[in-house]
């Protein structure tokens, strides 16, 4: 389902219907706002993570299966590991590790389309919104900038996602 159709539909629903949450709009962050400033993004934020959540939690249970017949795991239990340490030890990080990298690829994808339509459908005032109006205005120098921007933060992400694998896994290595 398109970003769009169900920020839509959860806006209008969730939001005018029946009320459980802000129509839209931000909320500035001070002194006592910063719970309402929280609550304005609950909706959006449950919108973007409902795209991903089909995809992690199969790509979650495939490879914990796989995980919990490795050998290495049940070597461990043969070494007489308790299951949770065996599950906290020595499954979770390689489950862990295609995770990661999806989320560094999908975060590009939420950066570049979903935010801007996310922010365009709740009425955020952010950097998608005025990416999107820029490109309405045909403000080239506006674009390009927040394009850079974006371009430098994926980067950025990506090598957050190297090391956090190289982390998680030594058999990995940052050379």
């Amino acid at each position: 389902m398109p970003v769009f159709w169900l920020g839509a539909l959860a806006n209008h629903y969730l939001g005018f219907e029946l009320g459980l949450f802000p129509a839209g709009g931000y909320a500035e962050i001070d002194e006592d706002g910063l719970a309402q400033w929280l609550w304005h993004l609950v909706l959006p934020l449950c919108v973007l993570a409902i795209l991903f959540i089909g995809v992690y939690s199969r790509v979650v249970r495939s490879r914990a299966l796989d995980a919990l017949h490795d050998d290495y795991v049940r070597t461990a239990r043969a070494k007489g590991l308790s299951e949770h340490a065996v599950l906290r030890r020595h499954v979770l990080p390689t489950t862990l590790i295609p995770v990661v990298t999806l989320f560094g690829l999908d975060f590009g994808a939420v950066l570049g389309g979903g935010a801007v339509l996310t922010e365009s459908v709740f009425d955020l005032q952010g950097i998608g919104q005025y990416f999107a109006e820029s490109i309405g205005r045909l403000d080239v120098p506006a674009v390009l900038a927040v394009t850079m921007l974006g371009t430098f933060v994926i980067v950025a992400v990506n090598a957050v996602v190297d090391i956090v694998c190289a982390a998680l896994d030594p058999r990995i290595r940052l050379s």
